[in-house]
């Protein structure tokens, strides 16, 4: 008798203990991931000694809204903020203009070398960027291109994982209904982006929504492939504003609200994109 079958017979007889443990397994995992998100919010409005207190003040006596002017003026929100926006955004439509088309000709099309180029594909997405970091710093330094918006986009154009996921909605686009676009004497072109595009929409959003995300929260290629602050993103500025205390006591509270800030345009990303991601996830099998 294997142990999934135990368990089985368990859950049977014992419906209203395992549910039980479920939700609390479930509410486990909801407070652990939730509460630092939480604190970092709360934070953000808390005085100086309120977020240097220990234990910690859970909630702030008086909510501080200069915080965020303050987080936003240290930070220098609208330059960064400009940056990251602009760098994220291309990023996202230069990444999809070549993810969509690699993926489907791995998916949906017969060419040589077919399994070795996607089996360097999926390599690439096992080989750490910290081994890749200098070669690359050397690269656009002898071109030219360190502290530019060109080196921070370029370098993101191509990502393994996205044509890996978008590959995978393609092949389960059904057969006849390539075929039959193409006895109507379609392109490929227009097989891929009138036919099958709108099929796997729901996985294309939640791949330039991680790319978006990967991008704006990006704070290792912000110093590794820039030597100044010109084209740095907000991830840079927030950290940065632990050391603008001119010696004083670091100002939590400040950084808190910058981070909360950083994380507000991701969550409405999220919130309009919600829908899109549950499509890709239940068009892709899971549930």
């Amino acid at each position: 008798m294997t142990d999934i079958y135990k368990k089985s017979l368990l859950k049977k007889k014992n419906p209203l203990v395992w549910k039980i443990a479920e939700c609390v397994i479930l509410a486990f995992l909801f407070i652990l991931f939730v509460l630092p998100f939480y604190y970092m919010i709360i934070s953000s409005f808390k005085s100086t000694v309120e977020a240097m207190r220990n234990p910690p003040v859970w909630w702030p006596a008086q909510f501080l809204w200069g915080n965020f002017a303050d987080a936003w003026k240290g930070a220098n929100f609208t330059k960064y903020g400009w940056n990251s926006i602009v760098i994220s955004t291309c990023v996202v439509f230069t990444c999809l203009a070549c993810s969509v088309p690699c993926a489907f000709a791995f998916g949906r099309m017969e060419f040589k070398l077919k399994k070795p180029l996607f089996a360097i594909i999926l390599s690439d997405m096992m080989i750490p960027v910290q081994c890749v970091f200098l070669p690359l710093f050397i690269l656009f330094s002898k071109l030219g291109w360190l502290n530019t918006y060109g080196s921070m986009i370029l370098l993101f154009t191509y990502s393994g994982a996205t044509i890996f996921f978008i590959r995978n909605a393609f092949m389960q686009v059904n057969n006849e209904v390539l075929e039959a676009a193409r006895l109507d004497g379609a392109s490929e072109l227009t097989v891929m982006y009138r036919v099958t595009f709108p099929m796997v929409k729901p996985v294309v959003v939640t791949m330039a929504l991680m790319a978006f995300l990967r991008r704006w929260n990006d704070y290792f290629w912000n110093l590794s492939l820039t030597t100044n602050d010109r084209v740095r993103t907000l991830p840079y500025a927030i950290q940065a504003l632990n050391a603008a205390t001119d010696g004083a006591l670091p100002r939590w509270e400040v950084t808190m609200a910058g981070a909360t800030m950083l994380m507000a345009p991701m969550l409405i990303a999220y919130i309009f994109a919600n829908k899109q991601i549950k499509n890709a996830f239940i068009y892709s099998g899971i549930k």
